[in-house]
């Protein structure tokens, strides 16, 4: 294919597709351009900004045949703001892109000819992020908090976010003003100077708790004032938390976290059971679609109550301790010790007695546990983006487990995974279901079940 599409050139076609971070697709002479807010069947002109061999990107100029999918996205923010890619699409056709992502990685890429199911929607797709991490910067005296510019390190300054919580706009706006008023040093990256670098907000599921972070380049503490009027005008504020991060980086958590109000974490209740949620522990960011996740995980595992269920990459325990009152023994991985501490506590707290918790790479404890005599029935995976070890899928296949219950944040990753277990696992892998877990924004999720071919 001689590619003839030219860079700054405007053309005019009609939208075929979507990628899976939900770019749309048109083809020149067969060439491929991938547009950003335009949607598929739309005839559009667009301009060439960047080309390569195998395909270019353009921008779009204007719609000539709107879809009637189209909508104005709610947010003033959406076309300078990097947190929501597909905005303009209307929830429908989000819930369409979002089961064609994965059909593409499934099936088309992977070819494993299994059917998806639509995806698993949400009943209202605003306001659900029960966690908000916003830089603070300070330019030309303003401060600023927000959500970056894609591709930079620019905060748009954010008054209303339409997918955190209302009380999290509530309260990031209170403590830009209280910033101000107190006079708080802010961080400036590029000279690695300053105090405040972020400020952390979570909630639970009905807001009756409220953790607010600040993480600061130093360990200097001058928020007791701004603390004292946050905590009356928001009473639902249990909990404010001070974490140090000294180091010139991306990462936003360092390792120490100090408590300056209340208690060191909330509590959340989800599928009937309680969770201790701390600041830097992972907890799902979708309440409602979380619960819809676990109980679409849980009808996959049909479980019968004499099993032994394995929970890899369990973070705080959470889908292992919703099954632990339907199985007879549950054994936690985890990698990161301080969540394996929150998941014994979790367990705990939910009076659940058959559960253990190991420390270590699952690819590791998993091997040690078998050499230790455990035939797990089920095993729970839900990994990083990032997908599962290759020495982890393997000790999956030597363990042989009846049924293989995969979690994925990530289709291309879990598409992977799945070519390898039902490959030389020798595993029948059954319809995949996505979980809208983030409206607005591209991140899809879906859940599978793999059964051992008898």
């Amino acid at each position: 294919m001689t590619q003839s599409v030219t860079k700054n050139s405007y053309y005019t076609s009609t939208v075929e597709d979507y990628t899976h971070q939900g770019l749309g697709v048109v083809k020149i002479d067969g060439y491929p351009v991938f547009i950003q807010d335009v949607l598929k069947d739309e005839k559009i002109e667009f301009k060439v900004i960047k080309t390569n061999k195998k395909f270019g990107f353009g921008r779009m100029i204007k719609v000539i045949e709107p879809s009637n999918e189209r909508i104005i996205p709610p947010c003033e923010y959406y076309y300078q703001c990097g947190g929501c890619q597909i905005q303009p699409l209307s929830y429908a056709e989000q819930k369409g892109f979002k089961k064609g992502a994965v059909e593409a990685d499934i099936n088309r890429q992977a070819r494993l000819g299994v059917d998806i199911h639509d995806t698993i929607g949400m009943e209202q797709p605003l306001y659900y992020r029960n966690k908000s991490q916003m830089p603070v910067q300070k330019v030309d005296g303003e401060i600023r908090i927000g959500l970056y510019r894609p591709r930079s390190h620019d905060v748009i300054d954010i008054k209303h976010c339409y997918i955190q919580k209302d009380i999290h706009n509530d309260i990031m706006n209170e403590v830009r003003e209280l910033l101000k008023t107190f006079e708080i040093s802010i961080y400036d990256e590029n000279k690695h100077k300053g105090l405040l670098r972020h400020l952390i907000i979570r909630s639970n599921h009905d807001d009756s708790e409220v953790q607010v972070g600040f993480i600061t380049n130093g360990r200097k503490n001058p928020f007791s004032g701004i603390i004292q009027i946050l905590v009356e005008k928001f009473p639902m504020i249990t909990s404010v938390v001070q974490n140090f991060n000294m180091d010139k980086t991306n990462v936003i958590y360092g390792s120490e976290t100090k408590v300056l109000y209340g208690s060191e974490y909330i509590t959340d209740e989800l599928l009937g059971k309680k969770f201790k949620i701390r600041a830097r522990s992972f907890y799902q960011v979708n309440h409602e679609q979380t619960e819809k996740l676990y109980t679409e995980a849980l009808k996959l595992a049909d479980l019968k109550g004499d099993e032994t269920i394995v929970d890899t990459y369990c973070g705080i325990g959470t889908i292992g301790q919703v099954a632990a009152d339907h199985v007879k023994k549950l054994i936690g991985i985890e990698v990161v010790d301080s969540a394996v501490e929150d998941a014994r506590e979790n367990a705990q707290l939910n009076g659940i007695k058959n559960a253990e918790y190991h420390l270590g790479k699952s690819e590791e404890v998993m091997k040690r546990l078998v050499a230790d005599g455990v035939q797990p029935d089920v095993v729970f995976v839900d990994p990083p983006r990032k997908g599962c070890h290759e020495d982890f899928l393997q000790s999956l296949i030597d363990v042989s487990p009846e049924k293989i219950v995969y979690i994925s944040c990530n289709p291309s990753t879990l598409q992977r995974d799945l070519k390898i277990l039902s490959g030389e696992g020798g595993y029948k892998v059954s319809p995949v279901t996505p979980v809208d877990l983030f409206p607005q924004t591209n991140h899809i999720e879906a859940v599978t079940v793999l059964t051992k071919n008898e």
